[in-house]
C-alpha cells in the first residue's frame, strides 16, 4: 500500500466517524450521498487500486483528489449547516418527529397541479407514440447482438428533443409523486388517478430510452417515497430490500440488453459493473489528463464553451473513450473526474465543496416544509439526482438530474400558487389590497 493510500484509509476511518456522529443513515440525500461515495469511492477505490496495474503518478493524483475530496464535501456541508441556522434548527425537529407526525397537506393548487399532471402524461405519451416508441421498444428486445442494441440506442434513444427527456427525467417524476400523495393525504382520488397516470408515462418514457437503469432507478425512487413517508431510518432490512430489488433488476435490464452473456459471465459483468468500473473511468480519466490532453480550463462546460470556445464541443468522457480506441463510446466519470478534466486540484476541491453544500442545502430547505407531499415528493425526485452525481458532472445532477432545478422549481411555483390563491381569497371576501 503506498503513503497515500494509507492516508486515504485514515481520511475514511474519520468519513465513517462523521458519518455515524453528524449524518446518521436516513432516507436524506446528504447522508445517503455520503454512504454511497465510501462504498463505491472510498472502500471500493482501495480495493480498485489493491488488484490493478497502475501508473504511480496518476495513481496518487487520483487518491490526492479523492482525500480533496472528502475534505471539500464535509466543509460544504458544515457551512451550509451555518448558512441557514434556523431553517437547520426546524428540519432537524421534523427530523427527530418525523415517524410520530402524520402527513399533512394543503389543498391550495390541488386542481392547477392536477391539469400540469395531466398535460404532462398527454405529452409524453403524444411523443412517445409520434416516434413508434412502442414498436421500437419490441425491435430492441428482438435485437440478439449487443452492439446492434447498444448502435440501437445511441440512434433512437435520445429522441423527443430536450423537453421531453427532462420531462421523464425529473420533471414528471416530481408531478406523479406529489400528485399521488396528494391524493392520499387529502383522500382525492382523482388526484391519486391522474398521479399514477403520469406515473406510466415515465415509465414508458424510461424505458423508451433503451437505456439499462433510469426506470430501475425511478422504481427505487418510488420505494424510497412511500418507505419514507413512514420512516426516514436506514437500517439493515431497507438497505437488503433496495439490494436485492437493485440486483434483480439490474440482472433484468443486462439479460436484456446482452443477451450473449451466459450466467457466469453475467455475474462476472455485475461484479466489473458495480464495483470496478466506475474507479477505473476516474483513472482512466486522470490518465489521460492531463498527460496526453491538457487541461480544459473551463472549456469542458457547455455554456462556457459557447460562449468563449470555438469549433463544437467534445465532451472529456468521449475524449477519454476515443483515446482508450472505445470510439462512440461515453466513459462517463464521477464528478470529480469533469472538474479535474477542467480545473486541476482546485477544481476538485471547490467543486466537492460546492456539492456538499448544495446537497444539504436542498436536504435543510426540504425537510423545513414538515412532513408533507411536497416534501416527500421533492426527496424522491431529488434522489435521481444524487444518482446522476455518482456517474456525471455535477452541474449535469443539479440541471437534467434535477437536484437542483426541481427544488426550486417546485419553490417557484408554491410561490405562484400563493398569490393566486390569495387573490382569489380577496376576492371572494370583496377586499382588494392597500395601493403601495
Amino acid at each position: 500500500m503506498f503513503p497515500l493510500d494509507f492516508l486515504h484509509a485514515v481520511c475514511l476511518v474519520g468519513i465513517a466517524i462523521y458519518i455515524w456522529r453528524r449524518e446518521p443513515p436516513r432516507l436524506l440525500l446528504t447522508p445517503l450521498m455520503l454512504i454511497s461515495f465510501f462504498v463505491l469511492y472510498g472502500f471500493g477505490n482501495i480495493i480498485y487500486f489493491a488488484g490493478e496495474d497502475t501508473v504511480p503518478d496518476v495513481r496518487g493524483a487520483v487518491t490526492v483528489c479523492l482525500i480533496a475530496m472528502w475534505i471539500g464535501l464535509v466543509t460544504g456541508i458544515e457551512f451550509a449547516r451555518s448558512s441557514w441556522p434556523s431553517l437547520n434548527a426546524r428540519s432537524e425537529l421534523v427530523i427527530r418527529r418525523w415517524k410520530a407526525t402524520a402527513i399533512s397537506d394543503r389543498s391550495d393548487g390541488d386542481q392547477l397541479l392536477a391539469a400540469i399532471g395531466v398535460f404532462v402524461a398527454l405529452y409524453i405519451f403524444a411523443t412517445f407514440l409520434y416516434f413508434g416508441k412502442q414498436s421500437q421498444v419490441l425491435d430492441f428486445v428482438s435485437l440478439q447482438s449487443s452492439a446492434d442494441k447498444a448502435k440501437y440506442r445511441h440512434d433512437f434513444g435520445p429522441e423527443g428533443g430536450y423537453v421531453y427527456q427532462t420531462l421523464i427525467a425529473s420533471v414528471a417524476p416530481f408531478l406523479s409523486f406529489a400528485l399521488v400523495l396528494k391524493g392520499i393525504a387529502s383522500g382525492k382520488r382523482y388526484l391519486g388517478a391522474i398521479g399514477l397516470i403520469v406515473c406510466a408515462a415515465v415509465l414508458a418514457g424510461k424505458i423508451g430510452t433503451f437505456e439499462k437503469t433510469p426506470w430501475l432507478v425511478y422504481v427505487l425512487q418510488i420505494i424510497v417515497v412511500f418507505q419514507a413517508a413512514r420512516s426516514l431510518k436506514f437500517g439493515i432490512g431497507r438497505i437488503l430490500i433496495f439490494s436485492i430489488i437493485m440486483v434483480v433488476g439490474v440482472v433484468a435490464a443486462v439479460a436484456i440488453a446482452l443477451p450473449q452473456l451466459d450466467s457466469a459471465d453475467l455475474v462476472e459483468w455485475l461484479g466489473y459493473r458495480f464495483f470496478q468500473v466506475n474507479n477505473e473511468v476516474i483513472y482512466q480519466t486522470f490518465y489521460v489528463y492531463p498527460h496526453h490532453l491538457p487541461h480544459t480550463w473551463g472549456m469542458n462546460i457547455g455554456l462556457i464553451h459557447t460562449l468563449f470556445g470555438s469549433g463544437e464541443l467534445m465532451s472529456a468522457h468521449t475524449r477519454v473513450a476515443n483515446f482508450f480506441g472505445a470510439n462512440g463510446a461515453t466513459f462517463d466519470s464521477f464528478f470529480i473526474g469533469d472538474a479535474w478534466v477542467d480545473f486541476s486540484y482546485g477544481g476538485v476541491l471547490v467543486m466537492s465543496l460546492v456539492v456538499g453544500f448544495v446537497v444539504k442545502s436542498v436536504d435543510i430547505f426540504v425537510m423545513s416544509l414538515g412532513k408533507t407531499p411536497l416534501c416527500l415528493a421533492l426527496l424522491g425526485s431529488c434522489m435521481y439526482g444524487l444518482f446522476q452525481l455518482q456517474v456525471t458532472s455535477a452541474f449535469t445532477a443539479f440541471l437534467s438530474g434535477g437536484l437542483v432545478f426541481i427544488p426550486l422549481l417546485a419553490f417557484a411555483s408554491a410561490g405562484l400558487v400563493n398569490d393566486l390563491s390569495g387573490a382569489n381569497r380577496r376576492l371572494e371576501t370583496g377586499r382588494t389590497p392597500w395601493p403601495r
